[in-house]
């Protein structure tokens, strides 16, 4: 019973502080995709498709840092109402305790792990798709007649007289594209989309024209004339990062960028257990400071404990750090500060946490 009612305590705060991380999350997804929408990139089911695979790409930290404040809010509450207390006068132990919040942190690193290890993959191809896609066509549902589009960052350019809707069409259309030092310009009386099969997306095609490249430096270096040309198809290939590949895939490989991938993936259940259990030492404050004390403190280790974690994998890519540990220091050295602030009597004094 005990056990249930410290799990319950725990839970509901967990969950409000994950719903509000991800709401806000959602709408900071929403604002930067919204950009580009705007410019005829993403059409609006492909922008909510994107904001539900960010949400679930972020769930792999938001599900640990949302454990982290609940135990710190939840246990935080009973010291406040001085519950934690009776219940210690009545002899339970700190680690009963610590038992109920390690089963809790348990169920949640094993979500964390199926997110990172498999899911959190699959969506990041399946963004990358999306957005390959949304690249690679012309967003005709979107275009307006006799505007200029700029599309990836202004590496490309697109104006259309007429825009054709229940055809799908675009009538003497304009395209200019850059690569590296190479400047492309098309010219055609009609545009539209059809299937490209080594893709699996709907390609722009442009129907009797002209096309031009030139150099940075205005040098013309190609012109001829078409009856029917895709647009850059060998672009819209889905760009395979890899955070998006599969980590048996990364199990295999011998590259540090790789193997930096696989361990971050496997130490994020780890990581969920210790932040949960540091969250027990960080809940103790005296009934007249409040659930909230330590609220700011809490935030403080949290940022420096994870930028400190992208700071170390950026370092075992590069071959700065060696593979092994690698980023398990990370983990070993949280290890360490939560057996400081917790299971060690002399770390976990009022001194310390101002209890």
């Amino acid at each position: 019973m005990l056990d249930r009612y410290l799990i319950r305590e725990v839970l509901k705060p967990s969950m409000l502080v994950c719903g509000l991380f991800i709401v806000l999350f959602a709408g900071y997804s929403w604002i930067v995709f919204l950009a580009q929408a705007v410019d005829a990139l993403l059409s609006t089911s492909m922008l909510l498709k994107l904001i539900v695979l960010k949400v679930a790409i972020a769930l792999e930290v938001l599900l640990p840092v949302s454990l982290y404040f609940g135990v710190i809010l939840g246990l935080g509450r009973l010291y406040a109402d001085s519950e934690m207390k009776a219940l210690l006068a009545a002899g339970v132990s700190p680690y009963r305790v610590m038992g109920a919040i390690f089963l809790l942190s348990a169920c949640v690193a094993i979500l964390v792990g199926v997110f990172s290890l498999y899911l959190r993959p699959l969506a990041y191809q399946e963004s990358y798709r999306v957005k390959a896609q949304a690249e690679a066509g012309l967003g005709i549902s979107h275009l307006e007649p006799g505007h200029f589009y700029d599309r990836r960052d202004g590496s490309l350019v697109l104006f259309a007289e007429e825009v054709d809707q229940p055809q799908r069409e675009l009538k003497r259309v304009f395209v200019q594209s850059e690569k590296g030092e190479k400047l492309r310009i098309i010219s055609a009386k009609k545009a539209g989309e059809q299937f490209h099969p080594e893709s699996g997306m709907a390609i722009p095609v442009v129907f009797d024209g002209f096309e031009y490249k030139f150099t940075r430096n205005g040098r013309m270096t190609h012109m001829s004339h078409f009856e029917k040309l895709f647009i850059y198809p060998e672009e819209a290939i889905q760009d395979y990062r890899r955070k998006a590949v599969p980590t048996l895939e990364l199990v295999e490989s011998e590259t540090k960028q790789y193997i930096a991938e696989f361990q971050w993936r496997c130490t994020a259940p780890f990581s969920t257990i210790l932040l949960g259990l540091l969250g027990i030492p960080l809940s103790r404050s005296s009934p007249r400071k409040g659930k909230y004390a330590k609220i700011f403190t809490a935030t403080i280790l949290f940022a420096l404990y994870y930028f400190v974690g992208l700071m170390v994998k950026a370092l075992v890519e590069q071959g700065t750090l060696p593979i092994f540990p690698g980023l398990w220091w990370i983990v070993i050295g949280l290890g360490i500060l939560v057996s400081a602030l917790a299971l060690i009597p002399k770390f976990s004094s009022r001194q310390l946490l101002g209890a």
